[in-house]
C-alpha cells in the first residue's frame, strides 16, 4: 500500500472569526500565550494504550455530537428579576444574578418542560448526521436531570414533571443508532455549600445566606455525601458510552482517581474526558492521562495546528450554552458553523456542538435549522469526515483545509475560500494523482502533475457556498 505526503505552499489560517454581533472587545482581546496550543500540547505526550482502544471503538470514527445543557436555568432564558443578562452563560444564571439557593429552589420546583420528546430529539440529530449526544445530567447549579436516592433535588423528585430525562433520552438515543452520554459537574455544585466554586460574581453567602459563621468549606465531604455517589448512579443505571465532566476546581490527582475508578469499575469502556482533571485551556500533563481517555480543548475553540493526542471542540451554535433570549447573545451564521466543524474535524478531532433546548421541553428551532445546514451537506460531503484522519500538512491552508482516508490513498481538499486565480497547487507530492473529482456532483477537476508538484484548474464559482471538497486519488498496491 502507498502512502503520500504533501507540502502546500501557503499560509496557515487562523481561529474563524466569530459573529458580527459580538462585542469589539472580545474579538480584539490578546490570547493568553500559556492558552497556545503549542505550550499546552508538549509534543511528545502519548495516550495509553487501553484509551486509545476505547477511542477506536467509535469515537474517532464519529466527528460529529450534540452537546445539550439543559436545566432549570432554561426557563429562564439568561435573566432572573431583571438580573444576570450581562454574562454570557444563560447556564451561570444563579450566580450571574445572585439568586439564593432557597429562591433558586422555588424556579427549580415550577420546572415542567411538559414539551419533551426524546424521540423527536434523537431523530433530529441522527437526521442531521450527528453521531453521539451528551447531555447535563447535573450541571453547576446541582439540579440533576435524572431520579437520584443521592438527593431529592431532581426532575423526578422535585418537579411537576415527574419523568427522568436521562433514562428518556439514553433509550431513545440508542434506538436511532447514536451513542449516548452524560455531563456532570463533579467539582462544582453551587447548591452544595461544601463545593468550590469559580466565578466570583456571587460569593457563598450570595447563595447561602443562612450558613453559620463558623462554616467551614469540606470539598471531600461534599464529593463523599453528593458527587461521586450520582455518578455511581449514572454508571450502574444508565447505558453510557462517554461521561464529560467539567470545571475541575480543587480537583487532585487522587480526587480524580476516585472518579476514574468508579467509570471503570461500571463501564469499562465508557470514555472519559479531560475536564475529569485539566480545565479546557490547560496545560496537559503526561501524569494524568491514565485517568482519562482524550481531551476537552475550550469552550468553542477550533484547532488551529495538528495535535499529539485525540481531541474535541465543546462548540455551540451561539455566544450561550443554555438556551438564551435575553441580553447580549448571537447566533454563528451557517458558514461560520460548517468551517468551524470542518477545521476541527481536518485537525484531527470531534466536534460537540452544543444546543440549549427551550424550558418547554422544545429543540431550540434555529439550533435545527443550523444542524439541518451541516446535515445537508453531510450527506453529501460525508466522506471527507466521517472515520477520516486529520490533514497530513504541518499548516492549514490558506484557502480552507484538508482531511485523508485512513489508508493514505485519498486526499480530501476543503476549498473554503474559492481563489480568484482559479486554481490550487500543490507541492510535495510523492505519487501521481489518478483522478481528482468533486465530490459535489461526480464531475472531473482538470489538473497537471509535474513530478511532486499538482496544479488544479478549479471551475469558475464554488459548487457548494460553504465547502467544495475536491478528492485526490493515488493509486493501490
Amino acid at each position: 500500500m502507498r502512502s503520500f505526503i504533501l507540502t502546500l505552499v501557503v499560509m496557515a489560517g487562523g481561529l474563524f472569526p466569530l459573529h458580527a454581533q459580538e462585542p469589539a472587545k472580545r474579538a480584539q482581546r490578546k490570547a493568553n500565550p500559556k492558552h497556545r496550543f503549542e505550550y499546552r500540547f508538549d509534543d511528545s505526550l502519548q495516550q495509553t494504550a487501553d484509551s486509545l482502544a476505547r477511542q477506536e471503538k467509535w469515537f474517532r470514527d464519529a466527528k460529529f455530537g450534540a452537546f445539550i445543557h439543559f436545566g432549570v436555568y432554561s426557563s429562564l432564558e439568561g435573566e432572573y428579576q431583571g438580573r444576570g443578562s450581562d454574562f454570557r452563560y444563560s447556564e451561570w444564571i444563579q450566580i450571574s444574578a445572585k439568586i439564593p439557593a432557597k429562591e433558586y429552589h422555588q424556579v427549580a420546583a415550577q420546572f415542567n418542560p411538559a414539551e419533551f420528546d426524546a424521540d423527536q430529539w434523537a431523530k433530529t440529530f441522527a437526521d442531521s448526521g450527528i453521531r453521539y449526544v451528551v447531555i447535563t445530567s447535573k450541571h453547576h447549579d446541582g439540579f440533576a436531570l435524572f431520579q437520584s436516592m443521592v438527593s431529592n433535588y431532581n426532575i423526578v423528585d422535585y418537579t411537576p414533571f415527574k419523568r427522568d430525562i436521562i433514562k428518556e433520552l439514553s433509550e431513545a438515543c440508542h434506538r436511532h443508532g447514536l451513542k449516548f452520554g452524560v455531563y456532570y459537574s463533579h467539582a462544582q455544585d453551587w447548591d452544595e455549600p461544601d463545593a468550590p466554586y469559580l466565578n466570583q460574581r456571587a460569593t457563598l453567602r450570595d447563595i447561602h445566606p443562612d450558613l453559620p459563621a463558623d462554616f467551614d468549606q469540606d470539598m471531600d465531604r461534599y464529593i463523599q455525601k453528593k458527587s461521586l455517589p450520582q455518578v455511581e448512579e449514572l454508571v450502574k443505571n444508565y447505558e453510557l458510552d462517554l461521561i464529560w465532566f467539567d470545571t475541575p476546581v480543587g480537583i487532585n490527582f487522587e480526587r480524580a482517581k476516585l472518579f476514574s475508578d468508579m467509570v471503570r469499575k461500571y463501564r469499562p469502556d465508557c470514555l472519559i474526558n479531560s475536564r475529569l482533571i485539566h480545565s479546557g485551556k490547560a496545560k496537559i500533563e503526561q501524569q494524568y492521562l491514565p485517568l482519562y481517555d482524550y481531551v476537552s480543548i475550550g469552550d468553542k475553540e477550533v484547532p488551529t495546528t495538528k495535535l499529539p493526542l485525540y481531541v474535541e471542540s465543546p462548540d455551540s451554535v451561539s455566544s450561550s450554552f443554555g438556551y438564551k433570549t435575553k441580553g447580549n447573545c448571537y447566533y454563528h451564521s451557517e458558514e461560520e458553523m460548517l468551517h468551524r466543524f470542518v477545521h476541527t474535524v481536518c485537525a484531527g478531532g470531534n466536534a460537540l456542538i452544543n444546543n440549549g433546548p427551550m424550558g418547554n421541553g422544545r429543540l431550540d428551532p434555529e439550533a435545527v435549522r443550523l444542524y439541518g445546514v451541516i446535515g445537508d451537506w453531510l450527506k453529501i460531503n460525508g466522506e471527507s469526515i466521517y472515520s477520516s484522519v486529520r490533514n497530513p500538512l504541518d499548516a492549514r491552508p490558506q484557502w480552507g483545509d484538508i482531511s485523508a482516508s485512513k489508508d493514505g490513498q485519498t486526499l480530501y481538499l476543503h476549498i473554503l475560500d474559492w481563489p480568484e486565480s482559479g486554481s490550487i497547487t500543490v507541492n510535495g507530492l510523492t505519487s501521481a494523482v489518478t483522478s481528482a473529482v468533486y465530490l459535489t456532483n461526480g464531475q472531473k477537476v482538470d489538473f497537471a502533475q509535474d513530478g511532486d508538484n499538482l496544479k488544479l484548474m478549479l471551475a469558475d464559482e464554488p459548487l457548494d457556498k460553504y465547502d467544495t471538497v475536491v478528492k485526490l486519488t493515488y493509486p493501490q498496491d
